[in-house]
Formats: structure tokens, sequence, C-alpha cells
């Protein structure tokens, strides 16, 4: 009888294969970040005006950019699921959901990229909207009474400012961990549904939302250089964290596979 179970593996394990895997692959995966980029920046720059002129219209703008740059998030899971599987990645796995007979699978990505998105807006309004009211109170302060010891800030407002940010960053960070693996697994289950994949995401991960958290939080320092470096860093450090993610995903799938096998 076989009594293998895979283990668990550390965040300094999956680095390591990720640096191996890639080794190598760089050239490939440096010119579909910068594809990447050049595809999705722009629209990014084209919104921000827009929370300028009107709130209502900036949330509007910002939901469908985010939903569409699902579709290109998608094609990046097929390119480093490929790297963790030791396959080359094409820049045509960039666009997996935009041709082929795959194209039409792009509305599955849509779908859940558009709740994301949505939840992602929903979380941000409250801290937003209390920032400008906190902003304007500021602005409005009489620069005399400063001297009289009165806050250059209404308290009330930077307090409500302060909770709705934490919640809403907070609840962020929780759905995507919950739905870390989803684009993996709508490569590995391409029939099912985007209600069933919303539903198997959390599943998968459950157990291990402390490991992958942690894997998250071990970037920051390097995502901190990054921004040191003007941003060149992330040429390297984007595929290299992305790798790691995707030999998470299969070591929750190997043990997943373990487990039902001696079930």
């Amino acid at each position: 009888m076989n009594n293998y179970r895979p283990t668990d593996l550390s965040s300094a394990d999956l680095k390591s294969l990720a640096k191996g895997q890639l080794f190598g692959n760089y050239g490939a995966v440096v010119g579909i970040y910068l594809i990447h980029l050049v595809c999705t920046l722009p629209l990014n720059f084209i919104i921000s005006p827009f929370s300028r002129i009107s709130p209502a219209l900036y949330y509007l703008a910002f939901l469908l950019v985010n939903t569409f740059t699902g579709l290109f998030l998608a094609g990046e899971a097929l390119v480093y699921l490929k790297i963790a599987c030791h396959e080359p990645p094409s820049v045509g796995d960039l666009f997996y959901y935009f041709h082929g007979p795959y194209a039409e699978k792009g509305s599955k990505v849509i779908r859940i990229q558009l709740i994301v998105s949505a939840i992602s807006v929903v979380c941000t309004i409250p801290y937003e909207y209390v920032g400008r009211l906190l902003t304007h109170s500021m602005q409005s302060v009489d620069p005399s009474a400063l001297s009289n010891g009165k806050l250059p800030f209404h308290p009330v407002l930077f307090l409500l400012y302060a909770v709705f940010l934490v919640a809403g960053c907070s609840i962020q960070v929780l759905v995507r961990i919950f739905l870390s693996q989803i684009f993996y697994l709508m490569l590995d289950f391409p029939d099912y549904p985007a209600s069933q994949l919303l539903h198997l995401a959390p599943r998968l991960i459950k157990g291990h939302k402390a490991r992958f958290f942690y894997i998250m939080l071990s970037f920051v320092p390097l995502l901190l250089l990054g921004i040191f470096s003007c941003g060149i860093g992330y040429l390297w450090l984007y595929p290299y964290l992305q790798t790691t993610y995707a030999n998470f995903y299969l070591n929750l799938m190997k043990k997943q596979g373990s487990m039902q096998a001696s079930s």
C-alpha cells in the first residue's frame, strides 16, 4: 500500500522551484509581461481623469477596465502554469481567451472578474468618499485656528476614513486569497461553469489560506525594492511571484488528489 502524502511546500521551497523553472525562460516571460502592460496600462491612464469629473463615471470605467483586464490575468495563469509544468510559454498564451476555440470561454472569465471588480469597487467607495470629505474639511480649516491647538482635520471623519480603509483593504485581500486559484482551476476544468469555479476555488484553498497569505507577505520586501528601481525590478519580480503562485496551486492539487485517492 502506498502511504505517500505530498507535503505542504514552504514559501522557500516554492520560490526555489520558481527560480529553477524560470531559468532560460526569462526572455519569454519578460516580453509577455511587457505586452500585458502595454495592453492594460493605457486604460488606467484613460480612466484617471474621470475621478475629477464624476466619481460615478470613474467607478463605472474602473469596473469595465478591471473586468477586461481579467482576460489577461487568466491568460497569464496559463503562461506561469506551463512554466511550473516545465513547458515553454508563448505570447499566444497571454491571449488564450481572445482567439481560437477558447474565445467563447472568455465570457466565463469576464463573469468571474466582474464579480471580483464589483467587490473591489464596493470596498473602495466608502473610504474614497470619506477621504474627499476629509480633504475638503482640511482645506477649509482656518490657519489661525491651528495655533490654538485645533486639529487640521475633522477627527470623526479621520476615524471613519481609517475604519473604512482598513475594512475595505482587508475584504479585498480576503477575496483575493479565496479566489486566488480560480484561473488555474479554469484551465484544468474548462467545462466547469463560472458558478462552480467560484464555489470550488475557496474549497481548494481551505486550510491553506494562512500559508498563501504568508507567501504574499514574503514578497513585500522585494516589491518595495522594485519601487526604488523605478519599476525595472518588476520585470524580474513579477514572473518570479507568479511562478511561485502557480507552484502553490500545483502543490494544492497534488494534496487534493492524494486525499481523494486515499478516501
